[in-house]
């Protein structure tokens, strides 16, 4: 629920003074002292509690790696935390949802790894509310760690009443630091399940009225502990006076340095930012990436006046050495033996970003116990798919083709209607057929069947676009798919059905008609190429991937509205079977394909 920037204003003030209990009463001016910090953060680790495999190009040669696991970010924190003075440990939201850890334990596992941190302060992202506010509840009951979010208010009758503060105070060295928490708004109202019970307050109103009210406590040290996402904190630091570091969530941007850019990891913005608020003082604004990847160090030192300076700025990437494997003369992926692999090992040392090895073993026994069950449970049924089989994988992606079935991939279809379900507000989602690995047959499906579906850990992106723009996207897939670039393009949907002819070397004319499905009616209606459609993708194809280029064009415009909801594809699957435990499997892929004789496409 949305409130008026007035209303905001006033529940907020109100809320403030009910939580501090001193009615923040304007206190006498008083001396105060420089201070230093040593802030350690994390944000958006989306219950990767095992590390994960990514890739560095490292002495020139592109290399697997495994990288982060939260025995690896607790370990670290127990690091630096006896290495420093005065740390400040902080979670800047979005623990749960993204593996099936969550998907089995609903946060307890979470909140076990992150108790075992110590961490300081937590705040709310938008992912906390995906099971609603039971499923949030789930998370905080069993967590030990102070919850900030001063723009999230549940009504007194919500079962998540008083389960968070708005901010809190506490002392170095005999000096008041203040620490606010915020959480982002539309993201979490649009595209997770808060309960009507609890209301989202403006993100910028909610940071100044609360820094306003702290500097009248004679406080000026704050720092802003926020899920607001990059964008949002970095417009935060330049409209709104008095705060003095951001600590940010949601984006999931690697803030780094030139080690890391050397590294080819994906360093969206020097670590950390420094802004100049309205009044010309610094502030100071970084991010920890995502999946229990980074810890961020930032080393801070405020004047007596409230002025804040850095000592330190080192986001150390965890990474383990046991995994440092290249491309063989066959092709074929191979550990590094021998000298080259001691060299990359002595590069990897080199770096003071790069932190290997890290584990905390108190962790990594929490850890084994949750996935000795996570591996059973897995195995449990989550429903049951009846009739025939719904033909995927390579052999079926492109409909009437020699060797696929008339429909193309039917299981593609399936894939595209389990995102139109879990993105309730959309008009229609488009799925790539190389996105889905397997037939999906009739029987039994499991936990872990959803993950052997869909294998790339991709998440659930939405554009606002016009119905040309729509049609478009179709022709780019196709072209891409039977001319261009690989098979694994070709486009199904749900919410849409449309006819093609293959027509060879006709690009952006192959669309005989498309229909959208009209949601109130239930009547199929042709797309209007100047109504603005809610359109659902997968994050891979709607940053352009896979020949997808008119959704590229869209990625960074912000006249289109692109949102990453961070949903993972297979947690929508698994959604979905719940909803429907006896699921009829469809016969039809909703794309009807006029294929030439011609040539096979390219694979």
């Amino acid at each position: 629920m949305f409130l008026s920037k007035k209303s905001v204003t006033f529940a907020v003030s109100a809320l403030a003074m009910l939580c501090s209990g001193a009615a923040f009463a304007k206190e006498a001016p008083q001396a105060h002292k420089a201070v230093e910090l040593s802030i350690l953060h994390i944000n958006d680790h989306h219950s990767y509690l095992e590390p994960h495999e990514a890739r560095i190009n490292l002495n020139g040669q592109q290399t697997k790696v495994d990288i982060g696991g939260f025995s690896a970010v607790n370990g670290k924190l127990y690091e630096l935390r006896k290495k420093y003075k005065n740390p400040l440990v902080l979670h800047a939201g979005d623990a749960i949802t993204g593996t099936l850890y969550f998907t089995l334990f609903g946060g307890s596992a979470d909140a076990a790894v992150m108790n075992a941190g110590n961490f300081h302060y937590f705040t709310l992202g938008n992912h906390e509310f995906d099971a609603g506010n039971e499923g949030l509840l789930k998370l905080l009951e069993p967590l030990k760690i102070p919850v900030l979010s001063a723009n999230v208010i549940p009504d007194k009758n919500s079962i998540l009443y008083n389960k968070w503060k708005p901010y809190d105070i506490f002392t170095v060295d005999g000096e008041k630091i203040a620490i606010i928490g915020l959480d982002t708004v539309n993201k979490t109202v649009n595209s997770s399940s808060p309960g009507k019970d609890v209301k989202f307050y403006d993100e910028i109103a909610t940071a100044q009225i609360m820094a306003n009210a702290l500097k009248q406590q004679g406080i000026n040290k704050i720092i802003l502990l926020s899920h607001a996402g990059s964008e949002k904190n970095i417009e935060i630091a330049q409209k709104v006076n008095d705060i003095d570091v951001i600590v940010t969530g949601d984006s999931h941007y690697l803030y780094g340095n030139d080690e890391l850019r050397g590294l080819k990891l994906p360093v969206i913005y020097e670590y950390p930012l420094e802004f100049k608020n309205p009044n010309g003082e610094p502030v100071f604004v970084m991010e920890g990436w995502a999946y229990s990847a980074v810890v961020g160090d930032l080393g801070v030192k405020f004047s007596p006046e409230g002025i804040a300076s850095i000592t330190r700025k080192i986001p150390h990437v965890l990474m383990s050495s046991h995994k440092l494997q290249v491309k063989n003369a066959e092709g074929k992926w191979t550990e590094l033996t021998g000298d080259e692999r001691k060299k990359a090992l002595d590069t990897l040392k080199s770096m003071k970003s790069i932190s290997l090895d890290d584990h905390d073993a108190k962790t990594d026994m929490l850890i084994s116990k949750y996935k000795s069950e996570k591996d059973r449970l897995a195995q449990e049924i989550v429903g049951v798919i009846t009739g025939s089989a719904m033909p995927g994988g390579s052999a079926n992606r492109i409909p009437n083709k020699a060797g696929s079935n008339p429909e193309g991939s039917i299981a593609t279809r399936f894939i595209a209607e389990t995102m139109y379900n879990e993105l309730n507000t959309v008009d229609l989602t488009i799925q790539n057929a190389g996105g889905v690995r397997a037939d999906i047959l009739p029987g039994n499906v499991t936990f872990n069947d959803a993950y052997t579906f869909l294998p790339f850990g991709n998440t659930l992106y939405t554009y606002k676009m016009e119905g040309s723009l729509v049609k478009q996207v179709l022709e780019d897939a196709m072209q891409f798919a039977l001319v261009d670039g690989s098979t694994g393009a070709f486009p199904y949907g749900a919410g849409i059905r449309y006819e093609a002819n293959e027509t060879p070397n006709a690009e952006g004319k192959r669309l005989v008609s498309v229909e959208v499905l009209n949601k109130q009616t239930q009547q199929w209606e042709p797309i209007d190429d100047n109504k603005r459609y809610l359109v659902g993708t997968n994050a891979y194809v709607a940053s352009g991937k896979d020949g997808y280029k008119t959704f590229g064009k869209l990625f960074n415009d912000p006249k289109y509205e692109g949102v990453d909801t961070y949903l993972p594809d297979a947690e929508s699957f698994i959604k979905f079977m719940k909803k429907h435990p006896h699921f009829e499997a469809y016969t039809s892929s909703n794309v009807k394909f006029n294929a030439s004789t011609d040539a096979l496409p390219k694979k």
